[in-house]
């Protein structure tokens, strides 16, 4: 009876050592496999973040157009100028020219 007693807790002991192993073993596995998708999930939000960064650049430079566009706007002379050129607008007592081109003949 003794021999039997200790066979069986020697193979429940070895049975217990080769489960603790399996799953130590499955453990590892699967925080492998969530550290490899975690690290994809980064390297996704890198890539995101890069172009984000590009596009927020972009808007930026043409944010400082727009703000130079508007100080152009409010200059005086460029005012004068837009009126004159696109407008045909003369200032009171101004005689306007218009050149007149000749046809060609035949």
């Amino acid at each position: 009876m003794e021999i039997l007693k200790g066979t069986i807790i020697m193979n429940f002991e070895s049975f217990f050592k080769k489960a603790m192993i399996y799953l130590l073993i499955i453990i590892i596995v699967i925080f492998a496999f969530k550290l490899f998708l975690n690290m994809r999930r980064v390297n996704k939000m890198e890539e995101r973040l890069s172009s984000l960064n590009k596009k927020l650049e972009t808007e930026l430079e043409k944010n400082k157009q727009l703000e130079h566009e508007i100080k152009e706007v409010k200059d005086l002379e460029y005012i004068e100028k837009i009126a004159r050129e696109e407008l045909g607008l003369v200032k009171p007592g101004e005689i306007l020219f218009i050149p007149v081109e000749e046809e060609e003949k035949k």
